[in-house]
């Protein structure tokens, strides 16, 4: 290693040092300034439980994955609409505000910050509701006893790092000088090694699965394809060129992979199809189309609805509708044989998944692998 790079190794070490050094600072000043009275909005509240403990919950069924959007025509696809993502410690980083007392929701929401990133990585904000005690999503009229930070330690596009833990942190004390609450912040340290650790994980135990359906002969039409993909089941639109084959939530809390009660009619996506964008967005209802694929999002959908099964049985009814062949990603056919072996494969990942209390389609699932 060159003195050139080993200097900039150095200088790359002491701006991180100093930008934890600065965090720790003003969260001391903010801790003098506004020094916390224990116990002080339980007691405004007739609180007598510790809401803080056991932050780690089972999500509920509402935080399914998506759901129909009213007032559409019936020939048309539904549109899926993605519910509000909730705090998890397992993926999260959090940061806490204790208030002297009770916060009504419009002030906090005022204060939040307007961009909700640090990098690339979301933050979520929940509030202690004090009059039912329940963790929520800040509303105006209520007032809340507590308020959690979140930034999202992981994602698809890779671990949080220093910078962007750093930029979190930032926001949360400017939020805190805007509350009077010092936030308490977890140590730096201890927040990368979680987040390398979940990320080596998620890199492991990641897995999107596609079957491609190529024309034999003459292309079809767009229009002819999305009968034929009505009729397969592909009744809901997620943007052009992509429609979803779903499933409506039966209640029971192991099918909807939440480990709470289902509700009826919310549906769950379970397999995509993607075709053309361009011909779908065209006027001519004859655009021709040769390829479309199936796609299959392993970690987002619970494997209680056996979506691999659909995926393959959807394939199969396609096949037969628009004389087409499966092939993989590099034209070569499919066999069943393969497939009974992916199938195979995929109980060992979704075993790793529910043993790091992750298992596929919960709400804090889909968002790791997002």
């Amino acid at each position: 290693m060159g003195q050139l790079q080993q200097a900039l190794l150095v200088v790359g070490a002491l701006i991180i040092v100093a930008v934890a050094a600065f965090n720790l600072w003003q969260s001391w000043q903010l801790r003098r300034r506004h020094p916390r009275q224990e116990g002080a909005a339980a007691a405004a509240e007739g609180d007598s439980g510790d809401f803080r403990q056991n932050r780690q919950r089972e999500p509920e069924f509402e935080d399914a994955p998506a759901r129909i959007e009213p007032g559409l025509d019936a020939a048309e696809p539904a549109r899926l609409r993605p519910p509000a993502p909730r705090i998890d410690p397992l993926i999260d980083a959090i940061v806490s505000f204790l208030f002297d007392h009770p916060v009504p929701g419009e002030s906090l929401l005022q204060r939040l910050p307007r961009a909700a990133r640090a990098g690339t990585k979301p933050m979520l904000f929940e509030g202690r509701n004090a009059r039912t005690g329940l963790w929520e999503g800040m509303q105006p009229g209520e007032r809340y006893a507590e308020l959690q930070a979140a930034v999202q330690l992981v994602s698809r596009s890779g671990a949080l790092n220093a910078i962007e833990y750093s930029e979190f942190v930032t926001k949360c004390h400017a939020l805190g000088e805007a509350l009077g609450a010092a936030p308490d912040v977890p140590d730096m340290a201890d927040v990368l090694e979680q987040a390398r650790d979940l990320d080596s994980f998620a890199a492991a135990n990641d897995a999107q699965l596609s079957i491609n359906l190529q024309a034999q002969g003459v292309a079809w039409g767009v229009d002819y394809l999305r009968r034929q993909a009505r009729a397969a089941g592909f009744d809901t639109m997620l943007a052009a060129g992509r429609l979803a084959l779903v499933e409506a939530a039966s209640g029971s809390a192991s099918e909807a992979g939440d480990g709470a009660p289902g509700e009826p009619g919310r549906p769950i996506p379970l397999v995509q199809l993607h075709y053309d964008t361009q011909a779908d967005l065209a006027d001519n209802p004859e655009m021709p189309v040769s390829r479309a694929t199936l796609l299959l999002d392993v970690p987002q959908v619970p494997q209680a609805l056996q979506p691999f099964a659909r995926m393959r049985e959807a394939a199969r009814r396609l096949e037969q509708s628009l004389d087409a062949k499966q092939v993989d990603d590099n034209g070569a056919p499919l066999s069943h044989a393969a497939l009974d072996q992916i199938e195979q494969q995929l109980q060992q990942l979704y075993l790793a998944l529910e043993a790091r209390g992750l298992p596929a389609g919960s709400s804090t699932t889909q968002r790791l692998f997002s």
